[in-house]
């Protein structure tokens, strides 16, 4: 999320960035995609959920963000790996930060849940739930301002574009106290 919204910066001064997960598919066009004053949680009621909000700290699904927001969270954290956890962890940085969520009502916020299995290599990771609860720890260093990759190539089409990357991890290895890239 944090590379899409640094390259699309390169392309256009964009104010308003739409964080959505690919399997839900709005039900009703009056659900507007258009960012507020406010971080927006766009996908309120989820047929897979019972058109019920799972929680009122949920903020993952369908998302907006202006830039300024964006940017003042230091965007997502880079280290969620594996399903889980990313949305909990925006949603942290956005109450840390002194900002509200706001949300439409549920009978226009619906969506349906496309079925399919887990990616290969999406599994879920249960260091993710812990992560969560260091949000306010990792904040300020991990983030837009911690993004290590490498454009390897950009396809342009009519109706999107696909940027292909080389994203670098590195991991901090106690025994050595030395960082390497794996």
């Amino acid at each position: 999320m944090n590379i899409g919204f640094n390259e699309s910066l390169k392309e256009y001064d964009y104010d308003c960035f739409a964080f959505s997960d690919v399997d839900l598919v709005p039900i009703d066009d009056r659900n507007l995609y258009r960012c507020s004053d406010h971080p927006r949680h766009l996908s309120v009621a989820i047929d897979k959920f019972n058109y019920i909000l799972s929680s009122k700290t949920a903020f993952g699904g369908v998302s907006l963000l202006t830039q300024q927001q964006f940017l003042k969270v230091n965007g997502f954290s880079n280290t969620f790996w594996g399903w889980g956890g990313e949305d909990d962890d925006l949603y942290n940085r956005i109450i840390h930060r002194g900002m509200s969520i706001t949300r439409p009502d549920a009978q226009i916020a619906k969506y349906k849940m496309i079925k399919h299995g887990r990616d290969l290599h999406n599994e879920v990771n249960p260091e993710n739930a812990v992560k969560t609860q260091k949000t306010a720890e990792n904040i300020d260093t991990d983030g837009l301002n911690s993004l290590n990759f490498t454009v390897k190539e950009i396809m342009k089409d009519v109706l999107y574009t696909l940027i292909s990357v080389d994203v670098r991890i590195k991991t901090l290895y106690l025994d050595t106290d030395k960082e390497k890239t794996p």
